[in-house]
């Protein structure tokens, strides 16, 4: 009975603006929030484990007769409740037995941001904008198996070898397999700096470049559940996120084309303009570095205690990636593409111990993405219009990170981190028939 967790009644979540027009062409932009996250149960009757029992009624094997009628019921369960109201395990594999456990002195999690920048019209439709974002997320509510065994339990070899043949006898709790805890583990943090030129729409040309450089840490890729090598030492698992895009450069462009009725050459309503008038071309260009990616092994023959595994690392991290690196001839199989890291950088560790390469130490491939868009309109009645649109999508060939592969390291290959690419152009045609749109005021 009663709550999950201890009333919080100190949740201040205060937000403030700033902005200082100091100079006719220069403002002075700033923020600071902190909001707050409900704390509610992931799923039903997570503390009432070991009351909740079920019962299965089977004919014995062989006997077909049904082993009972609808009208007639099921016949009388026995269920061996003890005193407390609880039904006791019946069994020996204590290790697929599961428990949940609400810490009751959690507190609500919460988020603070916070930001500051320059915006200067230095010409007419002409913007510069420099932002500075950070964010941070505090007491995240995620949980972690805390029935692990410690990787310093012993530096004897027969008796971790001892271990490892019989784990469960040496778990903290030897009656539960995972025990899974949820509290506020969780903490991540966001910092960025960000420089935007801007050009309104004048004269036929509209475009908004920007480039920002900006790292994410994390300790987990979820809000549910988090794992890493060792319950006992949770830092080790603090990296970069996944998502976390140290460079980005993004263009966007859009520009009518200075021929037609109206525009600077052809400007009449004749063929000429039904044909080279009215077109309008759109770019788009991004650039970015790739996503970080964690190593792993698998396929030793030694023993190591319960964890993730991740292998010792030999080299630098600059001399473990393949320099000047290509996909090579062949895109397909996967196997077939030249390897991204040097599998000669890794290593095994030794039996029992955890290997030193930490978790998202690497960096894929980075992306070099072009769109374009040449497009026009033709008015065919009032409320239909016929469009001819002309799409490109290129991606560089060495360039390109659709998701980077997990990587791994094996006795028998070493997988390869590869990447993809494509060229693809369409062409359509749209015929348009606006929808009226009706307005109550």
């Amino acid at each position: 009975k009663g709550p999950l967790a201890k009333r919080d009644l100190n949740n201040f979540a205060p937000r403030v603006g700033l902005a200082w027009n100091f100079h006719p062409k220069v403002v002075f932009r700033a923020s600071l929030g902190l909001i707050h996250q409900d704390i509610f149960a992931q799923a039903t009757s997570i503390m009432f484990n070991e009351y909740l029992a079920t019962a299965t009624i089977q004919a014995p094997v062989g006997d077909p007769r049904h082993v009972f009628k609808l009208s007639d019921g099921p016949p009388t369960i026995q269920f061996r409740q003890q005193s407390d109201g609880s039904v006791p395990f019946i069994g020996t594999n204590f290790s697929g037995r599961s428990a949940s456990w609400y810490d009751p002195n959690m507190r609500m999690p919460y988020v603070v941001s916070w930001s500051g920048g320059l915006q200067y019209e230095f010409a007419r439709s002409w913007l510069l904008d420099a932002q500075y974002q950070g964010q941070s997320g505090v007491g995240l509510a995620n949980n972690w198996d805390i029935n692990a065994i410690p990787l310093n339990v012993s530096t004897d070899t027969n008796t971790l070898n001892t271990i490892f043949q019989n784990a469960q006898n040496y778990k903290p709790y030897t009656q539960f397999g995972s025990v899974h805890h949820y509290s506020n583990y969780g903490h991540n943090s966001y910092h960025s700096s960000t420089v935007r030129v801007e050009k309104r729409y004048s004269a036929g040309l509209a475009f908004n470049v920007f480039y920002t450089f900006q790292k994410t840490l994390t300790e987990t890729e979820g809000e549910g559940g988090d794992n890493g090598q060792t319950f006992y030492n949770r830092r080790l698992e603090k990296a970069r996120a996944s998502y976390d895009i140290r460079h980005r450069f993004v263009n966007v462009m859009s520009y009518q084309l200075p021929f037609g009725a109206g525009r600077r050459w052809l400007n009449g309503n004749g063929l000429s303009n039904q044909v080279l008038g009215g077109w309008e071309l759109t770019w788009t260009q991004t650039l970015q570095s790739g996503p970080p990616f964690t190593v792993g092994f698998a396929g030793r023959s030694n023993r190591f205690l319960p964890g993730e595994s991740r292998p010792n690392i030999l080299t630098t991290h600059r001399q473990a990636e393949v320099s000047n690196w290509t996909l090579g001839a062949s895109r397909f199989p996967t196997s077939a593409q030249n390897p991204y890291l040097n599998g000669s950088s890794f290593g095994y560790p030794a039996p029992f111990t955890a290997g030193t390469l930490g978790r998202k130490t690497f960096e894929a491939p980075r992306l070099n993405w072009t769109q374009l868009s040449l497009a026009k309109w033709w008015q065919i009645k009032e409320r239909i219009r016929l469009q001819l649109r002309m799409d490109a999508n290129t991606f560089s060939l060495n360039s390109r990170n659709s998701g980077c592969q997990g990587a791994g390291l094996t006795l028998m290959r070493w997988r390869h981190l590869a990447a993809s690419a494509r060229v693809l152009g369409v062409a359509s045609l749209t015929l348009e028939r606006p929808t009226p749109i009706c307005c109550w005021c």
